[in-house]
């Protein structure tokens, strides 16, 4: 991720969750339940200290995807994981820390959105990531509720249950990976 993505998020998708949330606390509402609803439960996260922290690393990759001269997508993979899925237990995987898609992109916050599969394709460069590593396509995350159904359903990744993380986690096989990149 270069500075620009970092300033994308910060002048355009910031202000985008922050009037959302604005909104939630001037109805009174429950902001965490209206936030899920809203598709912005990842609106507090720091992506530019992230980015610092991991700068270096050989074990940590970040992906941006843009179109029309902004950022319309980032995610943060972490290739220093292993398999908990019993079929793969053991074997190394590339784990997804972070991965939004800009708030003009979500069906939740508008009724028409830029662009679609932004999610799609940067699940697709973590998979392809995972194969270029050698990890056959193997991918894991820790999801927020808001897209639980999305990774199940739509990605086809094996949901483990909810773990330590009081987050539920899910796995993509070498197997999945294939069918998700087919479909």
């Amino acid at each position: 991720m270069i500075d620009r993505h970092s300033q994308d998020f910060e002048q355009h998708w910031r202000p985008a969750f922050e009037a959302q949330l604005r909104q939630i606390d001037a109805a009174g509402g429950d902001v965490a339940a209206a936030a899920a609803l809203r598709n912005i439960q990842d609106a507090h996260w720091e992506w530019a200290r992230k980015a610092h922290l991991i700068k270096g690393r050989l074990d940590w990759q970040s992906f941006a995807v843009e179109a029309d001269g902004m950022t319309q997508g980032l995610m943060f993979v972490r290739t220093q994981g292993f398999a908990r899925e019993p079929s793969q237990h053991g074997k190394p995987l590339a784990v997804i820390e972070l991965i939004a898609t800009a708030p003009w992109n979500r069906t939740a916050l508008v009724p028409v959105p830029r662009f679609k599969g932004i999610g799609r394709l940067l699940l697709a460069a973590a998979i392809s990531l995972s194969v270029h590593e050698e990890f056959e396509g193997r991918v894991g995350l820790h999801a927020l509720p808001q897209a639980e159904n999305w990774y199940r359903k739509v990605c086809g990744m094996t949901d483990l249950g909810v773990d330590e993380t009081k987050m539920r986690y899910f796995e993509m096989t070498e197997a999945q990976a294939r069918a998700f990149l087919k479909s």
